[in-house]
């Protein structure tokens, strides 16, 4: 097994999660209340975030599309133009609020944005790339980027931290926070086709740890300090502990939204290259399109657009769980008939 090639699928999942939503902590906020969210939250997204990365790590290995859009040809039939829409205009929010989050950075840092412009071209070039230099970022950053989230929140946490109704969780919120996070790393985690049965569990493993765990203690620090407000409320607890720290969480919060820029850019230049036919162009007019839309603003997407992708995602992935299901029975049933057909010719030279 190879363990190394895991991690980095693993980091791929995770970076694609971890965006600014999440590292900042208003996604949690939007999705599970702002009077409190209980821990259990993070023990309810834990599995279903285990199943969906299992599901799609299987999807890729299985049928090997060479984007997204053959994979819902393949998964959903006739409806698979609607899908290609849902996941283009998912792929268009999540670009828009990861560029106007560079600008909430660019106005706490220098108070007016540009962030955005040059993170966006930056994206742009690596995109051009393919999936294979998305992998290298992701597992090169990441690392740096767990250990200061988890240092600021760790510091913030405060014997308040289970000021909330422990019991108070919404299973339907759990469902929507992962379907809107996984419908984005469904294009990135299908398009990984080399993995063993056993290398996709273990990969699906280490990335629902990995953010289960940065899902509790962002609540721990959420409900210590009651920062339910505002668009970055991570950076406010790191400002507040230490300057040092408030610039090293500008760092994490930045490359948190570029990884996940990197894939909602990847999955949208797939499919702009289909027309112009060329991957730099292609990744040139997403992210045009990309700028203007994040003129909406960061706040707006998060509280207003993420739970419609939440919605979408919970379709798009019951729709790819069915086409798996009967994958595996259709796997198993050729085997079945194939042990069958070798009993039977054993039989016939015997006698």
């Amino acid at each position: 097994m190879r363990v190394k090639r895991c991690f980095s699928i693993a980091m791929l999942a995770v970076g694609t999660v971890i965006g600014a939503g999440f590292a900042s902590g208003a996604e949690i906020v939007s999705f599970f209340g702002n009077l409190g969210i209980s821990p259990f939250a993070a023990l309810l997204c834990l599995p279903l975030i285990f199943g969906g990365c299992l599901l799609f790590l299987y999807l890729g290995s299985r049928f090997k599309p060479k984007d997204i859009t053959a994979l819902n040809r393949l998964c959903c039939g006739k409806f698979a133009r609607a899908f290609d829409f849902f996941l283009l205009i998912n792929a268009f929010i999540v670009l828009a609020g990861m560029l106007a989050a560079f600008d909430s950075l660019s106005r706490d840092l220098m108070g007016f944005p540009m962030l955005s412009v040059v993170f966006g071209i930056l994206a742009a070039i690596i995109v051009t790339r393919g999936i294979g230099g998305i992998i290298k970022v992701n597992a090169l950053i990441l690392p740096a980027v767990i250990v200061l989230l988890v240092a600021v929140c760790a510091g913030s946490i405060n014997k308040s931290f289970l000021d909330c109704e422990i019991l108070r969780i919404s299973p339907i919120a759990a469902v929507l926070y992962v379907s809107m996070n996984l419908i984005l790393a469904a294009g990135a985690l299908t398009s990984v086709h080399d993995l063993k049965p056993s290398e996709t569990v273990l990969s699906s493993a280490i990335a629902s740890a990995v953010i289960g765990v940065l899902m509790s203690v962002i609540i721990f620090a959420l409900n210590s300090t009651a920062k339910f407000s505002g668009a970055l409320p991570t950076l406010e607890m790191a400002r507040e502990i230490h300057p040092a720290l408030h610039i090293g969480m500008v760092v994490a919060l930045s490359a948190s939204i570029f990884t996940t820029l990197l894939t909602a850019m990847n999955c949208l230049t797939d499919y702009a290259a289909t027309l112009t036919k060329k991957r730099g162009s292609a990744a040139a007019v997403v992210l045009i399109i990309g700028l203007a839309l994040s003129l909406l603003g960061f706040e707006r997407v998060v509280s207003f657009l993420y739970p419609v992708i939440g919605v979408i995602g919970v379709v798009y992935i019951a729709a790819n769980a069915v086409t798996a299901v009967r994958c595996a029975r259709r796997g198993k049933a050729k085997l079945s008939g194939g042990k069958k057909h070798a009993f039977r010719l054993k039989r016939r030279r015997d006698t």
